[in-house]
Formats: structure tokens, sequence, C-alpha cells
């Protein structure tokens, strides 16, 4: 069968299957029909040599600066403020008190209940050797143990009560936010948000990578992280710290984590824009060519190449893709010339002129 018959279509047909390609998100061109009167007419065409390269040499990505650790200090119990010691902007250390709470009360309990788990262990220890010496009985010794564990429970419960009005840093870092509960006599309720601490010794940014990308993608990539707002048009150098193993449910992408050092002076902070540039992953070269120089019929892809000056059809089979390069696994050859412009006017056969204008592997 000829190229021509395998690749020809009814007229009727070919409009319908433009119409429903328009605006596809691969990239492939629009000439999926080239039913029609034969021409003889010239075509002015740009082509690229064929060669073998890498699908993808970066993966590019955007995100928003974030801390390495962030964390909310929040109140777990409720009473008046009586002292902070902590400001926006401050450096604080993991373990800091930053606020206090009116403590006369959880103090009250708290030695009531001390007292009174020191007794219950005292009698527990006198009932201990007594029924050792077979001088007390077993049920007695029952009550005893039964006393000093509910007396520990709830001295335990006042330490934790006691401790709960010093609220204290739970990580190293920088005070981002700052909140107005946070004042001296105001009153404070369990779960209000107190501050929100950044630790800034290193920087994560989290961003999203499409299905054909993140197979490109390693842990431990070299990264290169964009943030225009504190560093203008120079970079610094990260790594990917971990790749998902599936999709967001809520946006298909998938997650990659990308750490880097601050060394900054605080000119990068969190919640700034940033993009990145992740090194693909390195395997054997293959011939890659620009997406938009596809052209398909339902679910088969074909190119056109200058064959000595004339179009011809080549039907190909596509390996990855990604961006705007795809992978052939077969149906070109190194060295040909792949067209690349006026695929809308091409039939096979019709005469073409054409200018080269580089190489499969650069083109984008």
């Amino acid at each position: 069968m000829s190229v021509r018959a395998r690749w020809s279509w009814a007229a009727l047909g070919s409009l319908a299957f433009l119409a429903a390609s328009c605006g596809k998100p691969d990239g492939v061109a629009g000439a999926t029909a080239w039913e029609g009167q034969q021409t003889t007419e010239t075509v002015a065409v740009e082509s690229l040599k064929v060669v073998r390269g890498s699908l993808a040499d970066e993966i590019r990505a955007s995100g928003t600066v974030a801390g390495i650790r962030e964390a909310f200090v929040v109140s777990e119990t409720q009473g008046l403020v009586k002292s902070v010691t902590f400001s926006l902007g401050d450096r604080v250390e993991e373990g800091r008190e930053l606020l206090r709470v009116d403590d006369r009360i959880a103090a009250l309990n708290l030695d009531r209940s001390r007292e009174q788990y020191e007794a219950a262990r005292l009698e527990l220890d006198a009932t201990e050797k007594l029924a050792a010496a077979g001088r007390a009985a077993p049920a007695d010794l029952t009550r005893a143990r039964g006393n000093a564990s509910g007396a520990k429970a709830q001295y335990e419960t006042a330490l934790k009560s006691f401790n709960d009005t010093r609220l204290r840093a739970p990580v190293s870092g920088v005070i981002a936010a700052k909140d107005e509960v946070a004042t001296v006599g105001a009153t404070i309720a369990p779960g209000a948000r107190v501050a929100r601490i950044i630790d800034t010794s290193s920087f994560r940014i989290t961003v999203g990578v499409g299905e054909r990308e993140v197979g490109l993608i390693e842990q431990g990539a070299a990264v290169k992280v964009y943030v225009p707002a504190a560093l203008g048009e120079d970079f610094v150098e990260g790594t990917v710290a971990a790749v998902a193993a599936g999709a967001d449910p809520a946006t298909g992408s998938f997650p990659v984590v990308v750490a880097f050092r601050n060394g900054f002076a605080g000119r990068v902070k969190s919640g700034m824009a940033a993009s990145v540039s992740i090194a693909a992953r390195k395997s054997e070269p293959l011939v890659v060519i620009p997406s938009a120089a596809l052209v398909r019929r339902g679910p088969d892809f074909a190119v056109f190449v200058d064959r000595g000056g004339t179009a011809e059809v080549r039907p190909v089979t596509l390996g990855r893709r990604s961006g705007v390069r795809a992978e052939i696994l077969s149906g070109l050859a190194e060295g040909e010339k792949l067209i690349i412009s006026a695929l809308t006017r091409l039939r096979p056969g019709v005469p073409v002129v054409s200018t080269e204008r580089g190489d499969t592997a650069d083109w984008e």
C-alpha cells in the first residue's frame, strides 16, 4: 500500500478531526489532513537535521519559598496573659519561653496533686512491706496501688496544665507573625494562635510537575533556584529533596520538593515567588524532535520529511514526551531533513525547497 493510500481519508472526516484537535495541549501541529487536489507548486519550508539527543536537559517549574521548618505557637490553656517576651522578627531558639499565662490556680493545683501523689506513694511502700511480711491483706495492697496510680495521673495532669501556661518555641527560627492576642492583659483561649516561627537556616520550594516530566526527575538532582524579588537575575544552587510517589488529587500534578541553603543575609524570605530549573535524569540518546513537527491521524502520528526536494509523509512511533519535545522510537533516521513549517500546505509528493534551521536536539 502506498504512503498516499495509507494516510488519506475523506475530506469531511479530516475537517471534523481538525476542529476537534484545535487547542490540544500536546503541541501537535494542525496538519492532520492532506487529502485534496495534488499541486506541483513548490512550497518553501524550514527543516531541521534529525539527530539524537536528550528529551529534556532541564525541567522548569515555579512555586513559593518556605522555611525548611515552619510552626505555629498555639495556646492550650485559658487565662490572662501575664508576660510576652518576643517581638516580630526576633530570632528564637527551640524551647524558649515566649508567653506566660496567669498560673496561680495551676500552681496551686500542681502543689496539691504533688502532695497527694507523694502521700499515696508512701502509703503504697508501707503496704507493700506489710504484705511481704504477711501482715496486710491482698485487697489492701490492691487498694494502695490504685490510689497511687490515680494520684500519679492527677499529678501529671496538673503538671501539664501548669506547663501549658508557658508557651515555648517548638522550633528554632525567626518570628514571622505575632498575633494580637500576644499582649499583656489579653484573655487567651485554648486553640488561639500566638505566633508563627520559620526556620530560615534553609529553604524549600514545593513545585508541581506533569506526568511526562516526573519520570525525568530524581532525588538529589541539581537545581537552579531563581528568586527575582530577592536575587534579581542571579540564581542559587539547590537539590531535589523529595519526589512524590503519586499525584496530588486536587491538581493532578506530582509534587517535587527542592531545598537550598540560606546565604543571602535575610534577602530571601518565606512566601516569595520562585522558579526552578531541575537537571533532568540522563538517559540513552534517542532521536528527538519538536512536538510541533508532529501531525496526526486519530491515534497515529507522522511527520513530513524533505526527501530529495519532495515532501514525504513518514509514520513514526513515539516514545516519551516532555514539554515541546518528543522521542521517536522508529520512523526517522539520523541525518534526514525534518520539515517544521508550512505543514498544512503539504501533500505527499509536493515539491519543497527547505531552509535548514539547525538540528532537532537543540530546536524548541
